[in-house]
């Protein structure tokens, strides 16, 4: 971008120097002539800048004068020069002049500006422009010469347009047309056109649209726009363009001579104004900037707006709102107003039409506008180079042969064009062996081009490339001196744009150079105590003869000399070498790693030390790579085991020993049957010091019940944590034995309660075989109180069948309590090993079942009526007895019922609980009644064997943890007494009964006569059975009589009916 035209430089001293006789000077250049004034633009600080227009021819006068005191003519010859602001020149015009001191002449030239060089600052500053140098040469008689040479910059605009020209219709309906112009083809005017809210063009009377010129009060010369007619309010509902354009009698838009290139031609508005209509296309892409000024006053009422527009199509749409601006109120007070159109449409072009939008609301006369000026810095094809570079001797580079760190013209190219460019860049030296194996190296903008001659990437407008020229210097380069050329070239045509040529002086020096063949990363890969070998080749770089002593220094203290040697091509050991100029050995290092390193990167620089009077070392470094060593050793206590299936854990202890070289952590693992349950009691190690540290581990065995009789192979794996997928383990074997083991079930009984004296009760208690071979078990019982009856079905001599191992059997056992139990009874089941019985041993299982027998306390029951004595017949005899839940927090579910057992039942005709009372459920602490209903009939009570007879009634009630009974007195009396005295229907019971008994007596003793005579009348004896096989059976119907004659199934007896004789059932 040009630099602003604000920022002051010091003027020139440009006064006589008082003795002169002869002092030319270039003394004023002034634009424009009374044919063709420039234009001026008046600075925010009162000042005025002229400036011309592109495309306009301009008068340029120059004056030279003879500011000495000579009265002799002296001759001079003179130069008016145009320089664009890039740098170069863009026209020339030369003159000669005698002069007398004190005499000046004033030379003319005519020039048009062809690319417009201006723009204006957020302050409002016009700058930039072409520069026009007056120069003058008086030769040697001359004698100051600071006054030479005068610059003038003058602004050149784009567009000057003071909006006099332009067309619209009759806006008023007065039947004259408000923009009294004349059509001229092909010069760039305004054309007014009327649109509806859709973007279609308005029908009439508005289809010219409501733009008018008005000839009062403009800002420039005569005439200004405006949206309504003098005295009144603009049109609502409106959405008129007021486009800029050319008015053409061809159908295509090109350039006819404006200088504003092709144009869009517009057949809407064509049509309405029945001429071809080309729309001012403004490429962007043609300018590095660019300003918009125009003038306006007035304001839009509220929700109107009036703006210009830069259409670039396809939606994209930049504009300048005027409504949003500050501007005056005043009428005929105009406000210039900039717009800075720089960064709109970038890359693309488009059109300009200014826009008065408004709605169905207010209204007020609008806002007038008025010229159109365009300020730019416009593209040309011409540029110029600033190459600034950084030559640090300066231009005098004292070298040696094979230099580490050669030197490097470093150059900022600053393309100071505004087009994108390419450069060509070559550097070499005079001499040019040096380039054969060692060409010059230039670094650009491009990342693929490195060697001596580069094409660069492109450089944009006013942007600046990097560049670096590096010289490189061979090996054994001989005392000389020689020149090093730079070269920038343009990119298109290669012509020259910049040379540099810069003085090179070889010195005498010693150098070597040692270098790794081939290049490797690291060099070798060593485990501790090993070598590796490491190919070098050493050259004598210097231009001088010297001898090398060969040696290393080590990053690692744990490194020392004698972990390296040096070897020639034939493998003898060296330690040093005497080497002409550009001599060149191949040598080999042998690096050995230490047996205690640990795993890592070790640095070790190989050295080359010039022996004197050479003072130069030569060094390569080398990097060995240690990777981890993985050395595990697993040592366990004990490696065969035996032990039984017992379920009982043992342990056994492995030590972990790390002969590695790094400290590390270990993955923990086993190899076994998973029938044996085996683990560890961690799954990884913590950190094992390396070179002999140790840590343990334990192998832990549970040994399961009914693990099979054999040994087992059980392998310990330790896995490296760090990802190398190293492992290492250790065989164990575990040999089982024929173990023998029962395991009785303990049951708890308690959730019930049990009643003394109730019936035999079963249960089915289970007996596991833990063991690992198939055994039975004799069954025993203890009892924690006699009065305990406990019996096991299904035995054979006391024994259960075979189980097999890990299985059961579900033993039923029978059980019962004497009357009078009460409180906990215990019973306890005890299995013994059939097997290990026969091998000599004792092994045994037991298990206790729990009861409790008898009343818990936690439910009270009393009766409320009793005796209840009844003396007639009746449904409706009432027991009332109270029943209390004792249990502190816990309801209970209760169940009422009678004792059926009780002699009443032969006297009275039913007893029954209430059915409400049958089941309740009980909160804790709480009471209520159970009614038991009696009906007694007449019968009844006439049947009394007494004349008053007491009964008792037990009414039993079941809970959840508890059972309780009570007994309530029923007395019943005859209703007719009978007296007391003989009773003839009890005696003739009597004797019946005797007699009865007589006749049974004498039918058994003839019975035993007739058998006592058949046993003495026997002639044979008895015969005796001993086998079946000759037996068959005779009953039809009894079903063996299928094809293979099977015995069937018994049906299921009572005592295996496992629900039925539950502690439910």
């Amino acid at each position: 971008m040009a630099v602003n035209s604000m920022m002051d430089e010091p003027a020139p001293d440009r006064s006589a120097t008082p003795k002169a006789l002869i002092d030319f000077e270039v003394t004023a250049i002034e634009v424009g002539a009374s044919w063709n004034l420039a234009e001026q633009w008046t600075q925010p600080d009162g000042s005025i800048e002229e400036y011309v227009i592109r495309d306009e021819l301009t008068q340029v006068n120059v004056t030279f004068t003879q500011v000495g005191t000579s009265s002799q003519p002296a001759y001079a010859e003179a130069w008016m020069q145009v320089w664009h602001p890039i740098g170069f020149l863009i026209e020339e015009h030369y003159v000669n002049m005698t002069l007398s001191g004190l005499q000046s002449t004033t030379e003319s030239f005519y020039y048009t500006p062809d690319a417009a060089h201006s723009a204006v600052d957020d302050d409002g500053y016009l700058y930039g422009g072409i520069i026009v140098r007056g120069v003058i040469d008086g030769g040697l008689a001359d004698d100051n010469e600071d006054n030479n040479e005068l610059d003038r910059e003058i602004p050149v605009a784009v567009w000057n347009d003071p909006m006099e020209n332009g067309f619209c219709g009759d806006v008023d309906g007065d039947q004259v047309i408000d923009c009294p112009n004349l059509l001229n083809a092909n010069e760039p005017t305004w054309a007014g056109i009327g649109y509806d809210a859709d973007g279609t063009l308005s029908s009439d009377p508005d289809y010219y649209g409501h733009w008018r010129m008005d000839n009062a009060s403009s800002s420039v010369e005569d005439r200004h726009w405006r949206v309504s007619r003098p005295g009144a309010d603009y049109a609502s509902n409106r959405h008129d363009r007021l486009w800029w354009g050319w008015f053409t009698s061809f159908d295509t838009c090109e350039d006819p001579g404006h200088g504003l290139n092709f144009g869009t031609l517009d057949s809407s508005i064509s049509g309405v104004y029945g001429n071809n209509f080309c729309k001012i296309r403004i490429r962007s892409f043609d300018f590095i900037s660019m300003q918009l000024v125009t003038h306006a006053w007035g304001e839009m009422a509220a929700g109107d707006d009036m703006r210009i527009e830069a259409d670039a199509g396809g939606g994209s749409l930049e504009y300048y709102d005027y409504s949003a601006q500050n501007i005056s109120k005043n009428h005929a007070d105009w406000t210039q107003l900039v717009w800075n159109m720089t960064d709109i449409h970038p890359n693309a072009d488009y059109t300009m039409a200014f826009l008065f939008d408004s709605n169905s609301s207010f209204a007020n006369q609008g806002i007038h506008l008025d010229s159109f000026l365009l300020f730019g810095f416009e593209r040309v094809a011409e540029y110029v180079l600033e190459a600034d570079c950084d030559d640090p001797l300066p231009n005098a580079y004292m070298v040696v042969p094979d230099d580490s760190r050669p030197p490097s013209l470093y150059c900022q190219i600053k393309n100071k064009g505004y087009v994108d460019i390419t450069l060509r860049l070559y550097t070499e030296v005079s001499n040019m062996t040096w380039m054969n194996g060692f060409p010059l190296r230039i670094d650009s903008n491009n990342m693929f081009d490195h060697d001596n001659y580069v094409v660069t990437e492109v450089i944009h407008a006013l942007e600046t490339m990097d560049t670096w020229f590096n010289l490189s210097i061979p090996a054994g380069a001989s005392v000389e001196e020689l020149n090093w050329f730079v070269g920038i070239n343009d990119g298109t045509t290669n012509l020259s744009k910049v040379n540099i040529d810069l003085p090179v002086s070889v010195i005498a020096a010693y150098s070597a150079s040692l270098i790794q063949v081939p290049l490797a990363n690291p060099a070798a890969v060593l485990y501790p105590g090993t070598n590796g070998s490491v190919s070098m080749t050493l050259r004598n770089t210097g231009n001088q003869i010297a001898t090398w002593n060969l040696g290393a220094t080590f990053g690692d203290n744990r490194w020392a000399a004698e972990n390296l040697a040096w070897h020639d091509s034939d493998g003898t050991l060296v330690t040093s070498l005497e080497m002409d100029i550009t001599d060149e050995f191949e040598l080999t290092a042998l690096v050995t790693a230490p047996y205690d390193i640990t795993p890592g990167t070790y640095s070790i620089t190989l050295l080359a030390n010039g022996r004197a009077p050479a003072n130069f070392v030569a060094d390569w470094t080398i990097y060995i790579e240690v990777p981890v060593h993985h050395d595990l050793v697993l040592v366990p206590e004990v490696t065969e085991i035996m032990a039984p299936a017992d379920g009982f854990l043992r342990l056994v202890e492995i030590m972990m020993v790390n002969n590695g070289n790094s400290e590390e952590a270990f993955d923990l693992s086993i190899l076994s049957d998973w029938k044996l349950g085996l683990s560890l009691n961690a799954e990884q190690s913590l950190g094992i010091d390396p070179f002999g540290g140790d840590g343990t581990v334990m192998l832990l065995l549970p040994m399961p019940y009914g693990t099979a009789n054999e040994t087992y192979e059980i392998f310990v794996l330790a896995g490296s944590q760090d990802g190398s997928g190293y492992q290492s383990s250790v065989r164990l074997l575990l040999t089982v034995p024929v173990t023998n083991l029962v395991e009785v079930e303990d049951l708890d009984m308690l959730q019930e309660v049990f009643r003394g004296g109730d019936d035999a009760r079963t249960v089915n208690w289970e007996i596991t075989n833990n063991g690992n071979v198939n055994d039975a078990f004799t069954i025993g019982f203890e009892t924690s109180h006699p009065d305990v009856w406990v019996q096991a079905d299904g035995l054979t001599n006391g024994r259960t069948p075979y189980i097999a191992p890990g299985s059961s059997l579900n033993l039923t056992v029978r059980y019962a309590f004497g009357d009078n139990a009460f409180g906990d009874r215990d019973i306890t089941l005890i299995a013994t090993s059939v097997e290990a019985a026969d091998d000599g041993l004792v092994v045994t299982g037991s298990g206790t079942a729990e009861f409790q027998v008898g009343n818990q306390g936690w439910i009270g029951l009393v009766p409320n009526n009793s005796p209840l004595t009844i003396t007639e017949s009746g449904d409706d005899y009432a027991l009332v007895f109270t029943v209390t839940n004792r249990h502190p927090t816990d309801d209970q579910l209760l169940r009422a019922d009678i004792d059926r057992n009780s002699d009443i039942f032969f006297n009275i005709f039913d007893a029954r609980v209430h059915q409400d009372d049958r089941d309740f459920v009980l909160p804790s602490q709480e009471s209520r009644s159970i009614t038991v209903f009696l009906t007694v009939s007449e019968d009844n009570l006439n049947n009394l064997v007494e004349n008053e007879m007491s009964f008792d009634i037990t009414l039993e009630v079941d809970g959840d943890v508890d059972k309780a009974s009570s007994n309530a007195t029923v007395v019943m009396v005859k209703p007719v007494p009978v007296d007391d005295g003989p009773d003839v229907e009890e005696y003739a019971w009597l004797t019946g009964n005797i007699l009865f008994v007589l006749i049974g007596l004498g039918v058994i003793v003839a019975v035993l006569v007739v058998s006592f005579r058949v046993y003495k009348t026997a002639t044979a004896p008895l015969e005796e059975i001993s086998t079946l096989d000759t037996y068959e059976m005779t009953v039809d119907g009894s079903g063996w009589d299928g094809p293979e004659k099977e015995i069937p199934d018994a049906p299921m007896l009572p005592a295996d009916d496992e629900v039925a004789n539950s502690m439910y059932g």
